[in-house]
């Protein structure tokens, strides 16, 4: 069907990145747990409906692992123990279904640009035959014919990708804010009120561990004295903190923080992601800080340790000719990853599609 790949030279820069890689026969099939089951079967399961073979099965096992070898070449070894390969031989059945059933079609002429720019097929930059041959029986173990056909369905894949990703765009808004996580570093003032620290301080009564056990019938006995304390603790520690809350609506900073027996502390530069010494991830506070103005308090941040207002110290960072220099790879990166959690998205709805 595509002879004419196999008799044509192409003269390219060569890259001979598999070699003739002779693969022992349980890592190129890896098939004996996955088929056996259901060798007695005529059918190895269903995609909407429609039934599967157990040689149309074991032919996508050959191509998901032929697939591998060529994404990761000679460290293919390392990674086919860790890869699940029936259900990648599943999940590529399903999508050649869904891009037969969308009428994606691949030209025999696809097919062979699409070998002709596999730089493991060049000798001395050009195709050679034999090579080509023989890295197909002895690294990949496939017929031409076989491989070609994989190929083409490879192509309508990616066809089917696109289609499905195609309306998929990023604004500028979050192209700015992609820049700004990356680069922006904030130092804030911060007053917290942390549970821990007034847990050290109370000292429950017979009679209000008593009223609180019977509130709380099913928690056990031992854990009442804890629970008490902690819930307490918590109460106490949001209660402070709403009282610097009102505080700030008349006093400054420091001032309200005085008044109410709290404590100012300032945070070295710290950019999204990083971790804050003694408050741990930065992100709520990194977010917080990205959206106040000048001398502007937050409203109260709750983080795992207690409760938090911060207010912006400084910031750093932000370089205009950098960010419109780089502005088209941070979209292009962004895209991407969109783009890639919608066909994600794609993938867990067509799993619903299979039965095994």
């Amino acid at each position: 069907m595509l002879k004419i790949l196999r008799d044509k030279k192409i003269a390219k820069k060569i890259w001979i990145g598999l070699g003739l890689i002779i693969m022992p026969a349980f890592i190129f099939w890896g098939l004996g747990g996955a088929i056996g089951g259901k060798s007695e079967k005529k059918y190895a399961g269903e995609i909407s409906g429609k039934k599967i073979t157990n040689q149309e099965l074991i032919e996508s096992f050959s191509a998901v692992k032929n697939t591998l070898l060529m994404q990761y070449g000679e460290n293919f070894r390392q990674v086919i123990n860790d890869t699940d390969l029936e259900s990648q031989a599943w999940q590529r059945l399903a999508l050649t279904q869904e891009a037969k059933k969308m009428k994606i079609e691949v030209s025999d002429r696809e097919v062979v640009e699409r070998i002709e720019e596999f730089p493991f097929f060049l000798r001395n930059g050009m195709f050679d035959n034999r090579l080509y041959n023989d890295l197909l029986r002895y690294t990949f173990r496939t017929q031409p014919r076989a491989f070609e056909e994989e190929t083409r369905q490879n192509i309508a894949i990616l066809k089917l990708y696109r289609k499905i990703t195609e309306n998929v765009n990023i604004d500028e808004q979050k192209i700015r804010e992609g820049y700004e996580r990356e680069n922006q570093k904030f130092s804030v003032y911060y007053v917290s009120s942390l549970p821990a620290d007034f847990a050290k301080k109370i000292r429950p009564k017979e009679k209000a561990l008593k009223d609180y056990s019977a509130k709380n019938p099913k928690l056990p006995k031992d854990k009442v004295k804890e629970d008490f304390i902690n819930a307490e603790a918590l109460r106490r520690a949001e209660e402070k903190i709403n009282q610097f809350t009102r505080e700030l609506k008349s006093q400054e900073f420091r001032q309200a923080a005085k008044k109410c027996g709290l404590r100012v502390r300032t945070t070295e530069f710290f950019k999204f992601g990083d971790k804050i010494e003694g408050i741990g991830a930065s992100d709520l506070f990194w977010n917080t800080a990205r959206g106040l103005k000048s001398d502007e308090t937050s409203s109260i941040i709750r983080l795992p340790l207690g409760f938090y207002i911060i207010k912006v110290k400084d910031s750093a960072g932000i370089d205009e000719k950098e960010y419109n220099e780089k502005k088209a790879l941070i979209r292009e990166s962004l895209l991407n990853q969109k783009k890639q959690d919608k066909f994600n998205e794609f993938l867990i709805e067509l799993d619903k599609k299979i039965s095994r």
